[in-house]
């Protein structure tokens, strides 16, 4: 299981909503048990993967995997409406991602929407504060990197399962692309600060860059660097709203 995703996800919603009432509890139930639906359905479809890889993970049947949507969908409902919709399309994407986007190579870009909505749907459930807009566009652009740099990684063990898009477009070029997307993100760390003015958020981007930069080098592989890329994110998390 992936706590560290859990963790992250507990995190951004006491953050956001800055206080515990009925609300938050309901919204980090809702949340947590539709990343466990997720993580346990792509464990369950990624079985044979992962044991090409050699990983033994805890396994739950569709039954109780659907029970967990289920349970998810009926808590959001006594949120209010609009969250309970969005919770619903992501639900619906994180099935589509998982039974069939998964193995294409705009799969990426699917997962990417997923954790946006997600991030949008405080703005439905605790009010759209002044830097939501600044979450989304973070949350987009390093999730696709990271996203892209988990398909390189996973390269030998998805050929033959998934075309995803280090697959379809090769390694070399995927390379290429992991590099120009830093770069871009990099730049729009930059901006961000310049709009935001927060002391905080330019040491994170000064750090983000200084941490990065490194792999413009080949200092490090991408497993390092995909480790690198969730901590950054979560580090982000806490610049925006700290």
């Amino acid at each position: 299981m992936r706590l560290s995703n859990i963790i992250i996800t507990l995190t951004l919603i006491l953050l956001y909503s800055k206080q515990i009432n009925k609300e938050t509890i309901l919204f980090l139930f809702s949340s947590i048990l539709l990343l466990l639906f997720a993580n346990f359905q792509n464990d369950y479809i990624d079985r044979e993967i992962d044991l090409k890889k050699g990983k033994r993970k805890f396994i739950i049947s569709p039954l109780l995997q659907l029970s967990l949507m289920i349970i998810s969908l009926i808590i959001s409902i006594f949120i209010n409406v609009k969250t309970f919709i969005l919770f619903s399309i992501m639900a619906i994407l994180i099935n589509f991602y998982n039974l069939f986007a998964s193995k294409k190579p705009y799969g990426f870009l699917i997962t990417s929407l997923i954790i946006t909505l997600g991030i949008l749907n405080l703005g439905f459930a605790f009010g759209f504060k002044e830097n939501l807009i600044y979450l989304l566009i973070f949350a987009f652009l390093f999730n696709t990197l990271r996203e892209i740099v988990k398909s390189f990684i996973d390269y030998n063990y998805d050929f033959g399962f998934r075309e995803t898009i280090a697959i379809k477009i090769s390694k070399q070029k995927t390379k290429i692309l992991i590099k120009f997307l830093l770069l871009f993100v990099l730049i729009s760390l930059i901006i961000c600060s310049i709009f935001i003015n927060n002391l905080k958020f330019w040491v994170y981007t000064i750090f983000s860059v200084f941490i990065t930069m490194p792999y413009f080098l080949n200092v490090y592989n991408e497993k390092i660097f995909s480790n690198f890329l969730k901590l950054l994110m979560f580090l982000g998390f806490l610049a925006l709203l700290l």
